[in-house]
């Protein structure tokens, strides 16, 4: 990961620590620890940064650190889903190029973990293949 991000950097592809504010329908099933709410129009604001993300090939890497003392791969993984899955959506609805991988790179652990991948055909990898 460490060399991706160096070449991306060099060539101008990099970004680091991008603020994003997304509006997403309040009905999502994001209030309520994930629980569904009433059916309405009103619409929730979502604020973050985004850790990293690189331009490579025709898509995008999306890179988020960690500092949580978690060593277990799949832990981390569902954890986080749902927060990549936001910054997923904003970069590609800002820049309309695909998120082709989604990366936690956790400092307890001292590597990257790769959340998903997608494939040419726009299909998640791993769902039912091994990594």
């Amino acid at each position: 990961l460490g060399e991706r991000m160096a070449k991306a950097s060099e060539e101008g592809r990099l970004f680091r620590e991008q603020p994003f504010t997304m509006g997403l329908p309040a009905d999502i099933g994001i209030l309520a620890g994930g629980q569904s709410q009433k059916e309405t129009e009103d619409t929730v604001l979502i604020q973050g940064i985004i850790d990293a993300y690189f331009y490579e090939g025709d898509g995008i890497v999306l890179v988020d650190y960690k500092t949580d003392h978690i060593y277990r791969e799949e832990i981390l993984r569902e954890k986080y889903k749902k927060q990549l899955d936001y910054y997923k959506e904003v970069l590609e609805r800002t820049t309309g190029k695909k998120v082709k991988e989604e990366i936690i790179y956790s400092f307890a652990m001292g590597r990257s973990i790769v959340c998903e991948e997608i494939d040419d055909g726009g299909r998640r990898k791993g769902e039912n293949d091994v990594l």
